[in-house]
C-alpha cells in the first residue's frame, strides 16, 4: 500500500492511515525518487561514455533497446 505523508521542518511524519492501521506499529520505507533517477542516468551516461559512437551507429533501434532492457534488467 502506498500513502501521501508530509514530513514537518523539523522531521516528524504526518500521514492519515486507514482505520486498520490505527494503534498497530507500521513500518515506513522512504523511497526517493530524484535518487534513483539520477543514479540511472549516471550509469547510462557511463554506458554510452564507453560505447564507440560508430559501434552505436551500425545497430538500429531495436537492438539499442534491447541493450538497454537487458542493462536495467542486470542493475
Amino acid at each position: 500500500m502506498q500513502i501521501e505523508a508530509d514530513v514537518s521542518k523539523d522531521g516528524v511524519l504526518m500521514a492519515i492511515l486507514p482505520a486498520r492501521y490505527r494503534g498497530k506499529r507500521v513500518h515506513v520505507i522512504i523511497d526517493d525518487e530524484a535518487e534513483h533517477a539520477t543514479a540511472q542516468w549516471a550509469a547510462i551516461s557511463a554506458v554510452l561514455d564507453r560505447a564507440e559512437p560508430t559501434a552505436i551507429a551500425s545497430r538500429d533501434h531495436r537492438e539499442i533497446l534491447q541493450e538497454i532492457r537487458q542493462f536495467r534488467e542486470s542493475s
